[in-house]
């Protein structure tokens, strides 16, 4: 996995989605789909995939590889990947200073479609809408994938002349899992034409309580509304509370025996689906329920209560050890999966003194108590609502 990062900008994230797309498809060596494809297969179906994503006020732009066990097959597949991603990297499909316009066009508009597609998908537009309502900085309310209005301005001179500023001036994070020899990858990397930088470990965003909520009621013809809560959350990766916080959120919302779930959902049917999640790197902690219009009060009053219980310390032993059950057996499924190792790697790399080793992990979910789960919920304050009220959808008669 190969990382690029900086601090979200609003004038660079468009720019950055079409780079991670065009350097998916095509590139100098390989110039059509199907030659990239081909390449793929005759390294025995590897992958390659790249994307862009956010943590806290950094905008991560990553490219990935997978490829079988190199003594599996007697070839040396590590290399060969690293290759492949270096062509990938510094051989892209360009023509005259700008990345080549058909191919570029062609990722523009398959972007610009697949984005008003997701504005139609009413809990993606939710969640954007309750981000604008939140975040206080207007780079930190955009999501990780641009806009469309951001992605027309794009042309493919103005594209690749970024991407050069990219190769020179972002962060780059490089993580090799697998059966390898060290010394190989090392040798390998060190010919990626690429200067030493300084790595930015700014990765938390934080801003200001709110004195008053922002509630923002917009109708939409859907036939199921949908409400969203923001709070601001004081507690951040790796602070002494990131377990209660963990715990205080499975109890509230986060699994099927959480208050919301059975409360909200299963006892007074109020809401089609429900949850709770956050974000430590960035201040963030959300509420979201699909309900019927009608419910919006008897609903968002019953959140509330829900969340006060656990303010009050009104939950029982047993949800509390069912939490740390579930908490404890989802970390243990993640040490399995290459994906989340390398990425817990990368958040040690990146603030190793807020990283915990298994170890530790489960003696400190054993010790979180009932005072601290308490503390993280009374720390929560409410900021924001965004209520995506449905009305009847009305039918063409003619």
């Amino acid at each position: 996995m190969i990382r690029f990062r900086e601090k979200i900008q609003q004038d660079h994230l468009a720019k950055r989605v079409l780079i991670s797309n065009m350097l998916e498809s095509t590139n100098q060596v390989y110039p059509t789909g199907r030659a990239f494809s081909l390449q793929l297969s005759k390294m025995y179906g590897a992958s390659f995939t790249t994307g862009v994503s956010k943590k806290g006020n950094q905008h991560l732009l990553t490219l990935s590889m997978s490829v079988v066990n190199p003594h599996y097959v007697n070839e040396n597949t590590v290399l060969d990947a690293l290759q492949f991603i270096k062509t990938a990297l510094f051989q892209p499909d360009i023509t005259s200073e700008a990345f080549n316009p058909d191919v570029f066009k062609r990722e523009q508009i398959n972007l610009i479609h697949y984005l008003e597609a997701m504005n139609d998908d009413r809990s993606y537009f939710a969640s954007k809408q309750l981000s604008k309502l939140f975040f206080t900085d207007k780079n930190q309310a955009l999501p990780s994938i641009a806009t469309v209005d951001l992605l027309k301005k794009e042309t493919a001179a103005s594209v690749y002349h970024y991407y050069q500023e990219m190769l020179t001036n972002n962060a780059i994070d490089c993580f090799v899992l697998g059966d390898i020899d060290e010394a190989q990858i090392k040798a390998a990397f060190d010919t990626y034409p690429l200067a030493d930088r300084k790595s930015n470990p700014d990765v938390f965003y934080q801003q200001e309580i709110r004195e008053k909520p922002i509630e923002v009621i917009e109708k939409k013809e859907v036939a199921q509304s949908l409400l969203q809560l923001g709070f601001h959350l004081p507690v951040t990766y790796g602070d002494k509370n990131y377990l209660s916080l963990q715990v205080m959120n499975g109890l509230l919302g986060g699994f099927s025996h959480s208050k919301l779930f059975a409360n909200v959902r299963e006892k007074e049917s109020l809401a089609y689906s429900i949850s709770s999640t956050f974000d430590s790197f960035s201040n963030f902690f959300k509420i979201s329920a699909g309900i019927d219009a009608q419910n919006l009060e008897r609903t968002k009053a019953l959140i509330f209560e829900q969340l006060n219980a656990i303010k009050n310390g009104d939950f029982s032993d047993q949800e509390l050890e069912q939490t740390k059950t579930m908490l404890r057996n989802s970390y243990y499924i993640g040490q399995d999966s290459p994906s989340n190792t390398i990425e817990l790697e990368f958040v040690k790399a990146l603030i190793p003194s807020r990283q915990m080793e298994l170890e530790d992990f489960i003696t400190a979910l054993q010790h979180v108590s009932k005072k601290s789960i308490q503390e993280v919920a009374q720390s929560l304050t409410y900021q924001t609502l965004y209520f995506m009220q449905g009305q009847s959808l009305v039918l063409n008669q003619d």
